[in-house]
């Protein structure tokens, strides 16, 4: 509920914040107060954490704005095109860096981008000032973040501790929960939103994880054993959908022998069990998962699916046990950890999700494109508000291009703008008149500003408050002395919709993106990654898989449901992808200990994966679809011939999953010996 006690706490810390920016602003006598105003709801965020993160990178993006404006304009003002052109083309690749960095880091790049634009394009009537300029926009806004810091550390902090090990604890019930139901019936159409959300929270704790460093309460900190559990987590899905693959395939053949029926109900008890909070940890630890022995003995089409079943089922049980004892140790290190955990933590590495350059730049281009026509109607028609409606081109594009659909935003933005200005109106023209002195300014600007400070702390109401707050901030326009022109007052507010519409048209014609066709592209970087996957010897398995799992959340978002017959018949299936990933990775491990012609056999089958994956991005068929059966049969026949280990069981397991995985209408592995 958005009336918590906590919220309220932030709320009025957050209102005091902003009145303590005002007051001292009006002390030192600053240009533009108002600046200062709008920096604390910016930088304004529940978490002390992420305050300072946010407060830390919005002061390095603005110095680094101030400064390209100080090298662009002094040299270039006299030739307004050229300016317009090295301004606009900054905001473009600050923009292009920003998309590029999914971290809390990428709004500096951003921020750097339209801060030049800001006061750049302010001080071209009077270039002499654009110093003065350029380190008032500094002074207020470190103000606002000093503020809104100072605010947020003192008075009811919340550290990123709390809701971290919350999101992830809610995770891992969600997860358990899941998992014990769908071990227990058949693929369902609602499970794909399933992964969905999974992959999305997975993608959320690595971002939330960042603003750990921020923190200056006593927390836990482990980069490493974050990294591990966000690894486990990402591979659940896959692991689950091996094993529903595999018994459907099974079930088709003929109903599961007894002793795995019962496997899969203790294994699906056992992630109950997880899932049940009211079980201590100490509970969960002494519960063993199942364990189901199978036998190489027989090598068949029905025995190979009933081994493959059986060890995704430990791998799938084993992911989520250590996710819990991850988790446990993300909370109190003092946790004792398995062996084989350690190594992995002491050799655990950096991280990456998806990124996506050729969006980035068709992204910046449009911004650049939005800021130059701005720019041009500005000169053409001698617009004295023109250089407001070039930089609002410029702070409308940046924020909104990481959707497929930016126009939603800057169209929503355009209303905020309309909807503060009348109430920006009767404070400027009705109420200010009336007063004076800080006392009386505070009081009647306390219930505008509580308000939306209590819209900021829910989600649903965040991005409305934000743009409420800023627009009300602007439209005030707060300076030392009180100034109320009406038509100054319209202009100013009227450029700022005319730079958001610029930038609206110029998104919706060069820059909107069908979400189906946005998915494709996303899915065809998880093809060539499987691609080079399939052929390389050397990789990072887990944060290969990490970096899948997030295009998993990226592709599923962007897929109606009514989308989904199209998109498995254009071969986009982002799990799909991970599992044939992670069974490659099997294979190759298992590999080396096999003579000379099993591994060219298990080579082939790795280089006829990677081709399929090939014409899977270039549109055709490079591997017929029987060509890949018979190169994974052949190589199943070279396994069978060795001695029983566990990496010959490891590699069948392996192939069995490949052969479900890219082979639609699979049939049933039939041995040399029962063929013959």
């Amino acid at each position: 509920m958005i009336w918590r006690p906590h919220n309220l706490s932030f709320a009025l810390a957050n209102t005091a914040a902003v009145l303590g920016a005002l007051y001292i602003a009006f002390a030192l006598d600053l240009e533009r107060p108002y600046w200062a105003m709008f920096t604390v709801f910016i930088i304004a965020k529940p978490i002390s954490g992420a305050v300072r993160s946010k407060a830390v990178y919005r002061f390095l993006g603005t110095v680094g704005g101030a400064a390209m404006a100080l090298f662009l304009v002094p040299p270039l003002v006299q030739a307004p095109v050229l300016l317009c052109l090295a301004i606009s083309g900054w905001v473009g690749v600050c923009l292009y860096f920003s998309l590029l960095d999914r971290t809390p880091r990428s709004y500096a790049f951003m921020l750097a981008g339209y801060t030049a634009a800001i006061v750049g394009f302010s001080v071209v009537g009077k270039p002499e000032g654009i110093f003065d300029t350029a380190v008032a926009r500094l002074e207020e806004i470190s103000l606002g973040i000093i503020c809104g810091s100072i605010a947020h550390s003192v008075f009811f902090p919340r550290n990123i501790a709390a809701q971290l090990n919350e999101r992830i604890e809610r995770t891992l019930n969600a997860s358990a929960a899941w998992i014990a139901d769908a071990l227990r019936r058949s693929p369902r159409h609602d499970d794909v939103r399933a992964h969905e959300r999974l992959a999305q929270l997975v993608s959320e704790l690595h971002v939330l994880y960042t603003h750990v460093a921020f923190e200056t309460s006593e927390i836990p900190r482990s980069t490493p054993i974050m990294r591990a559990l966000q690894d486990r987590l990402a591979v659940l899905a896959a692991h689950l959908t091996s094993v529903q693959g595999a018994l459907v395939a099974l079930r088709a053949q003929a109903p599961p022998r007894p002793a795995l029926v019962r496997f899969i109900q203790s294994a699906s008890r056992w992630a109950r069990m997880l899932a049940d909070s009211s079980r201590t940890a100490n509970e969960r630890k002494h519960v063993s998962p199942p364990r189901l022995e199978s036998s190489d003995d027989s090598i068949d089409g029905r025995s190979l699916l009933e081994q493959a079943s059986v060890s995704r089922v430990g791998a799938l049980l084993k992911a989520l046990g250590e996710s819990r004892a991850l988790a446990s140790a993300l909370r109190d290190p003092a946790t004792p950890l398995s062996s084989d955990l350690q190594r992995e933590l002491a050799l655990i590495s950096h991280r990456a999700l998806h990124r996506d350059p050729g969006l980035a730049l068709l992204s910046a281009s449009a911004a650049t494109g939005a800021c130059l026509i701005a720019c041009a109607l500005w000169i053409e028609l001698s617009w004295p508000e023109g250089g407001v409606a070039a930089q609002f081109a410029a702070i409308g594009c940046s924020l909104s291009v990481t959707l497929d659909k930016p126009s939603k935003l800057i169209s929503a933005a355009v209303l905020g703008i309309l909807m503060a200005l009348p109430l920006g109106a009767i404070y400027v023209f009705a109420i200010f008149p009336r007063i004076d002195g800080f006392p009386s300014l505070a009081v009647v600007l306390s219930p505008a500003l509580l308000l939306f400070s209590v819209m900021l702390t829910s989600e649903k109401l965040e991005g409305a408050a934000l743009v409420l707050a800023i627009a009300f901030s602007g439209a005030l326009a707060l300076q030392t002395s009180y100034q109320a022109e009406f038509a100054s007052f319209v202009n100013a507010n009227t450029a700022e919709i005319g730079g958001l519409l610029v930038a609206n048209t110029t998104i919706v014609l060069f820059r909107t993106i069908d979400p189906l066709r946005n998915a494709a592209r996303i899915s065809r970087a998880g093809w060539r990654a499987v691609s080079q996957f399939a052929l390389r010897d050397e990789i990072d398995v887990q944060g290969w898989s990490l970096l899948m799992f997030d295009r998993v959340g990226l592709v599923m978002s962007r897929l109606r449901d009514e989308d989904l017959p199209q998109a498995n018949a254009g071969h986009m299936d982002p799990l799909r992808d991970l599992r044939v990933g992670l069974n490659l990775a099997a294979l190759k491990r298992a590999e080396g200990e096999f003579p000379m012609g099993t591994q060219i056999a298990l080579r082939r089958v790795r280089a006829d994966v990677s081709n399929t994956y090939d014409g899977y991005v270039s549109g055709s068929e490079f591997v017929k679809e029987t060509d890949l059966r018979a190169s994974i049969d052949a190589g199943i026949r070279s396994l069978t011939a060795q001695p029983p280990s566990a990496g010959r069981h490891a590699g069948l397991t392996a192939l069995t999953l490949l052969r479900l995985d890219l082979a639609p209408v699979p049939e049933p592995y039939v041995s040399e010996a029962v063929a013959a």
